[in-house]
């Protein structure tokens, strides 16, 4: 199994803009602790929640509010679009379940490349099939990648 997880983050927005642009970003194995999906107003993401601690501070502790990191990947059909697809760039309704973000990512997780890292690689959307065999499904990408501390976990 690898070390780490890389998500290709790929969108038009620019290093000089600031907030999410396209690079890799890698996640050590070990800290993942669960991988969900979401899917918001037909935005389709996968949230890892990390076991990484927050609000260790001693309000915290009193009040027994002690929270997590996440990491959230929102995906697109679009590989130079926005970091929070436009309507036309989100994915057509996933129903094949091996398709879903989580399934990919728990993919990569248990991949065994014999190096580093994994890519974790977003298949197709839709019911999975392609235009070559007569389908309408597109290929996705990951367009955005957000570090969160929440208090909720």
């Amino acid at each position: 199994m690898a070390k780490f997880i890389k998500f290709r983050v790929s969108n038009s927005v620019t290093l000089a803009a600031g907030g999410d642009y396209s690079r890799d970003v890698l996640v050590n194995v070990d800290d993942i602790e669960n991988v969900a999906d979401t899917v918001v107003g037909g935005n389709y993401s996968v949230v890892l929640t990390l076991k990484s601690f927050v609000g260790l501070s001693d309000a915290a502790i009193a009040n027994a509010t002690i929270g997590g990191r996440t990491l959230s990947l929102n995906v697109s059909q679009n590989p130079i679009g926005l970091a929070i697809p436009a309507a036309a760039d989100r994915p057509t309704a996933i129903t094949v379940s091996r398709l879903m973000p989580s399934q990919v990512v728990n993919r990569a997780l248990t991949a065994n490349p014999g190096g580093i890292s994994s890519l974790c690689q977003l298949s197709v959307d839709g019911n999975g099939i392609v235009p070559a065999q007569g389908g309408t499904a597109a290929q996705m990408y990951w367009s955005s990648a957000a570090f969160a501390s929440v208090n909720d976990i």
